[in-house]
């Protein structure tokens, strides 16, 4: 006699019908496939669902709800074989339908099924699809007046509970247990496309939730896109979409450490006595190290709850790096203010758009002591800068040379360029020849926010001092970042030992061991330690002249120019 527990699979993927056979006697089964009946004259169709005979024996049904199949129409699938009265029906679809989809009739039909069964409640294992409705016509072929309409929809087996179409990925844990067991480590893999309202039930006079739900999983806007549902008749776990892999690592996490340990009567073939881990018979000590267990469990969530706190605190400390790379208008005038104070300038003023006479103003205005006046103005642009953008600010000089009598007036443009793109996918510089020629002649800067941002990692890591940076503010033409303290040595002409070793040309600059070569990636500058030297094979403490190898403390890139930081001796 065969003891082994009994699971109807519905239009599941092989490899879980595979996965499942190993314990569990498995029907392989289906509620039908869609027909596509685009340009069929004669629309007279049949249901092609697979259901067992003994369906009510079954005691699990996994149902993948998803059912992208589809198959063409071949008149021969869709005739009766034997007709022994004189009706015989068929589904019959009309223009413009071009998908026969049988799913919803046959839900209904598994339904009616599942009515015969008695003895103990149906655990559904679903993974759910959005919802929707099909309205069918069912006729007589001998008699066309003879003709039925029925609805059903494909959620007709489920213990319906109602919610809407919604797609999305983003869900995270609700407040139980069973929902960290089932998909702690599974968040980032989920896909739903539906979510489903919290059932309800009188209580005296009011409507309460219906404590038999469980919800599993919620989207960023707390609705319910998995759930647990107890009732008379079956248990329904309705989880939400992912790749076969992690389905199958879900399923196996729901029997190892549900099912087995809570309907233990539902697998008399589990050699595993999975009722030993009821509180019932528990061992000595074991109720204490679960409670640890579950403590270590608390503070593990705590200590999230508390990085996610440092996270978002941190963000809204530095946003406004982010800022200056994506947005225009008043939001980027905002962000670069807040950079220039962090950069440590003072007496920052954010100037109107526009004066009373019409007349463009600056967008920020910095009064630098023994310096004088700087005026910036910001920009944020899909494209690159045209000759006037960048020319604008040099009118607004002289205006304030004139209203100061004075001419200590320094002028500096800068641009969001290209905001739509990732920054290093930017033109970089964005400014051609003649525009940074023509800004030197006229005495006028120019600046891109990518400088920026990697300026400010750069004064991090100590490559360059604030009041350095403060001070190139004031430059003519395509503003410069690279730091005072480093020597530029020029390309590398070779790369060894998967570029640990870099060879270079030197002219009247002296090298020595524990010296740095400073490099620059991505806008960023990175320094690796000279760990030795040699010149034509012969080991060196420094060098001046000609051909060199450096070996460095790590590998470096395929860089296009290296520069000298000497150690501090």
């Amino acid at each position: 006699m065969n003891n082994k527990t009994k699971i109807l699979c519905l239009d599941v993927d092989k490899k879980i019908i595979d996965f499942l056979s190993k314990n569990f006697d498995v029907y392989n089964g289906s509620l039908g496939t869609k027909v596509n009946v685009e340009g069929v004259e004669s629309q007279n169709l049949l249901l092609n669902f697979d259901l067992p005979a003994n369906i009510h024996e079954f005691d699990f049904i996994i149902d993948e709800m998803d059912k992208p199949a589809l198959k063409d129409y071949y008149s021969d699938e869709h005739k009766h074989k034997e007709i022994t009265s004189d009706k015989a029906y068929y589904f019959y679809c009309s223009y413009p339908t071009t998908v026969f989809d049988p799913v919803p009739y046959s839900c209904n039909i598994l339904s009616s099924k599942l009515k015969n069964k008695k003895d103990r409640r149906l655990i559904n294992i679903l993974f759910h699809d959005y919802f929707y409705e099909i309205k069918y016509f069912i006729r007589n072929i001998s008699n066309v007046c003879d003709t039925k309409e029925y609805v059903y929809s494909n959620y007709s087996h489920v213990n319906h509970v109602y919610g809407k179409r919604l797609h999305g990925s983003k869900v995270h844990l609700c407040d139980s247990k069973i929902s960290k067991i089932l998909f702690n480590g599974l968040l980032n893999k989920i896909t739903y496309n539906q979510i489903y309202y919290h059932p309800t039930i009188w209580s005296g006079e009011t409507r309460v939730n219906d404590e038999n739900f469980i919800p599993l999983l919620k989207n960023q806007n707390d609705e319910i896109a998995s759930y647990i549902y107890v009732s008379t008749n079956d248990i329904t776990f309705m989880f939400p979409q992912m790749e076969v892999e992690y389905k199958i690592e879900l399923l196996e996490t729901l029997f190892n450490e549900i099912l087995y340990k809570h309907f233990s009567e539902y697998f008399p073939d589990i050699e595993q006595k999975k009722w030993t881990e009821n509180p019932i018979y528990y061992l000595p000590g074991h109720s204490n190290l679960l409670d640890e267990d579950n403590k270590l469990d608390i503070n593990y969530q705590n200590n999230k709850i508390e990085v996610k706190r440092k996270i978002e605190e941190n963000y809204n400390k530095y946003s406004f790096l982010h800022k200056i790379l994506t947005e225009t208008g008043d939001d980027l005038v905002n962000a670069i203010k807040e950079y220039l104070e962090w950069l440590g300038f003072e007496n920052i003023v954010i100037k109107d758009e526009e004066a009373k006479n019409g007349l463009l103003e600056e967008d920020i205005q910095i009064k630098i002591p023994g310096k004088g006046l700087l005026v910036i103005e910001v920009k944020g642009i899909g494209g690159t800068s045209k000759d006037a953008e960048c020319s604008q600010i040099n009118k607004i000089k002289f205006r304030r040379s004139k209203e100061r009598n004075k001419f200590d007036v320094y002028a500096l443009y800068i641009v969001n360029n290209e905001r739509h793109i990732e920054p290093i996918k930017r033109k970089s510089p964005p400014f051609n020849a003649n525009q940074q020629q023509d800004a030197k002649n006229e005495e006028r800067g120019l600046m891109f926010t990518w400088q920026l941002f990697n300026l400010y990692f750069n004064v991090e890591n100590g490559f360059i001092s604030k009041e350095e940076a403060r001070s190139c503010f004031l430059q003519y033409g395509l503003v410069d970042f690279t730091p005072s303290s480093i020597v530029n040595l020029g390309k590398p002409h070779k790369f060894f030992q998967n570029n640990k070793i870099i060879c270079i040309d030197l002219n009247d600059t002296e090298v020595k061991v524990g010296d740095f070569i400073v490099y620059k990636e991505n806008g960023k500058f990175r320094k690796e330690e000279i760990i030795s030297i040699q010149v034509e094979k012969e080991e060196k403490t420094s060098n001046n002249n000609g051909k060199t190898g450096f070996e460095l403390s790590n590998s470096v890139p395929n860089i296009s120019n290296a520069y000298l930081l000497r150690s501090e001796e």
